[in-house]
C-alpha cells in the first residue's frame, strides 16, 4: 500500500532541491552577464549538485510506484515533476545564453 506521507515527503524533497537548482542557474546567468566566469561556473556546479539530489529523490518515487504497482498522482507530486523539469529547462537556456554572451563579448573585443 502506498504511504502518502512518504510520497509527500519525497515530493517536497524534489521541490526543494529543484527550486534551489533553478535559483542557482538563474544566478549563474546573472554572473555570466556581468562577466564573472568563475562565479558562473560555481553557480552552475551548485545548481547541478542540487539537481542531482532532486533527481535521486524523483527516482525514489518512481521506484516506489513500480514496486507497489499502485500509481498515485497527487497535486504535490505533479508540482514536484513540474519543478524538476523546469529546473532542467532553465539550465539548458542558461547554457545557451552563456555561449551567446561569450560570443558577443568576443565580437565586441574585435571591434
Amino acid at each position: 500500500m502506498v504511504n502518502v506521507e512518504q510520497i509527500a515527503g519525497i515530493a517536497m524533497t524534489v521541490i526543494t532541491y529543484s527550486g534551489v537548482a533553478k535559483s542557482c542557474y538563474v544566478e549563474a546567468m546573472r554572473k555570466i552577464k556581468s562577466g564573472n566566469k568563475e562565479e558562473f561556473e560555481a553557480e552552475m556546479k551548485k545548481g547541478d549538485e542540487n539537481f542531482v539530489l532532486a533527481h535521486h529523490a524523483h527516482l525514489e518515487i518512481l521506484n516506489r510506484e513500480m514496486t507497489t504497482a499502485e500509481p498515485q498522482i497527487t497535486m504535490l507530486l505533479a508540482h514536484a515533476e513540474d519543478q524538476l523539469m523546469s529546473a532542467e529547462t532553465i539550465k539548458t537556456i542558461v547554457i545557451e545564453m552563456e555561449s551567446i554572451i561569450e560570443e558577443v563579448r568576443g565580437k565586441n573585443k574585435d571591434e
